[in-house]
Parts: structure tokens; C-alpha cells; sequence
């Protein structure tokens, strides 16, 4: 799973971690960068970022408990919500979650899965769009939520595929959204990857077994022209 950190003005470090601490072949990231706050970007695209400070882990089997977050302004519609760490506070595997999403609000934590790890807390950091396809600062994009009804998992061979049409590769974020599967996940982009499609999954890791089965997910998708620039309306 990617994680943040070393956040500042000016920059951050990315890197993959396993849950269960091995190396990783390099990968391709994608990222957004978002200024805290509530905005309207040209074309009408509606954003919000923030963070918090978070303690909350969900456990393979266990309930979705979150901290809650609420908008500073309600969304028409209900939003794509990106979410991920931001800190790596005690050198441990740990993903991030989101759930009970509404145009109001969200709750969010941690993701530990079945990989036991524990946490003195991290920075939780999310993105809220608006949902549709337009174009912002002369650049094209395509935010939406869905889910296919296919079980999502690496061995389900079934990845959630998520149509759009760029001239060139777009940059792509992914998170789950409103978790359905208890063992725990987060999204992965794996398989076809280009200016037409994204192929996604429901990662889980292999701790305790190695079957990487998973239900059918909901996930969020953010797709901009690569390297559009975030340019505040008028």
C-alpha cells in the first residue's frame, strides 16, 4: 500500500509498504494535492480537503468505527472521498478507511486488515470532490463512485474497471468507499492502465492466510489530465 509522509509547503515522500514488511518492485503513483480548505475550481468543480489526527483501527472482522468529519459545506451530491496516512509515526503497516459517506460528512481511521499491527495514531488526509466530468483550467477530468457487482479481489481476477477518455495516461487516485468487506482493504490499480481505463482492485493482505478473495467494493475515482494544475474560480 502507498504512504505519506515528511508532509510540508513544499513537498513529501512516498513510498510502498507491505503488511508484512517485505520489499516491493517499484510502482507507479499517482497523486493529487489539495490545500485544506473548501474551494471551487474552474469549471465548477467543487473540492474540499483536510486532515485529522487519528487513533481508530479497523481489524479484519470487526466493525467500520471511525472518527467523524464533517463538511464545512453540505455537497449537493454525495462526494468522492480520497483518503490516505499522511504520517508514519511507529514504522508500521497501516491503511486508511472511510465510511458512512453523505453529503454531509464521513467517518475515517485507519486500515490494519488481518496484519495485527498497532498504531500511537497517524495524520489522516482526505480529498472530497464533487462528482461528474467536465474540464477545469482547459484540462479534462472525470470524478466518480461505483461498483460493478463483481467480487473485487486480486484472486477474484475481476478488477473494477472505470472507463474515460484522455488523450494521453491521466493521473488516477483511487480509495475505497463505504467498506462492505470486514477483513479490510484498500484499492489498488492493477492490469490495464491508459488514456481510455483503469483497472482496480480490493487489496488484502496475506497475513494469517494467503487467499486475496474480496467482495464486490464501492469505490471512489479521481481521473485528471496528468499534471493539471488546481486553479481556484474567479
Amino acid at each position: 500500500s502507498p504512504r505519506v509522509k515528511d508532509v510540508t509547503n513544499i513537498g513529501c515522500t512516498i513510498f510502498m509498504q507491505e503488511p508484512d514488511y517485505q520489499g516491493h518492485s517499484p510502482e507507479t503513483v499517482s497523486y493529487f494535492v489539495v490545500e485544506a480548505g473548501s474551494h471551487v475550481l474552474r469549471g465548477g468543480l467543487v473540492v474540499e480537503a483536510g486532515t485529522m489526527s487519528t487513533t481508530k483501527i479497523h481489524r479484519s472482522t470487526h466493525s467500520f468505527d471511525g472518527d467523524s468529519v464533517l463538511f464545512s459545506e453540505s455537497f449537493d451530491e454525495t462526494p468522492a472521498v480520497l483518503h490516505g496516512l499522511v504520517t508514519h509515526n511507529t514504522n508500521k503497516f497501516m491503511a486508511s478507511f472511510v465510511a458512512s459517506v453523505t453529503v454531509d460528512g464521513f467517518t475515517g481511521g485507519m486500515e490494519a486488515g488481518r496484519s495485527n499491527a498497532n498504531s500511537i495514531g497517524e495524520t489522516f488526509a482526505w480529498i472530497a470532490f464533487s462528482t461528474g466530468s467536465g474540464s477545469t483550467a482547459g484540462s479534462p477530468f472525470k470524478i466518480t463512485t461505483g461498483s460493478d457487482g463483481i467480487a473485487d479481489g486480486v484472486d477474484n481476477e475481476s478488477p473494477h474497471i472505470v472507463g474515460f477518455s484522455f488523450m494521453g495516461t491521466p493521473d488516477v487516485v483511487a480509495s475505497l468507499f463505504n467498506p462492505a468487506g470486514r477483513d479490510g482493504s484498500w484499492a489498488r490499480g492493477a492490469g490495464p492502465y491508459s488514456a481510455t481505463q483503469q483497472a482496480i482492485y480490493a487489496e488484502e493482505d496475506e497475513v494469517g492466510d494467503s487467499e486475496r478473495y474480496h467482495v464486490d467494493e464501492l469505490f471512489a475515482v479521481a481521473a485528471f489530465q496528468a499534471d493539471t494544475n488546481f486553479v481556484l474560480s474567479n
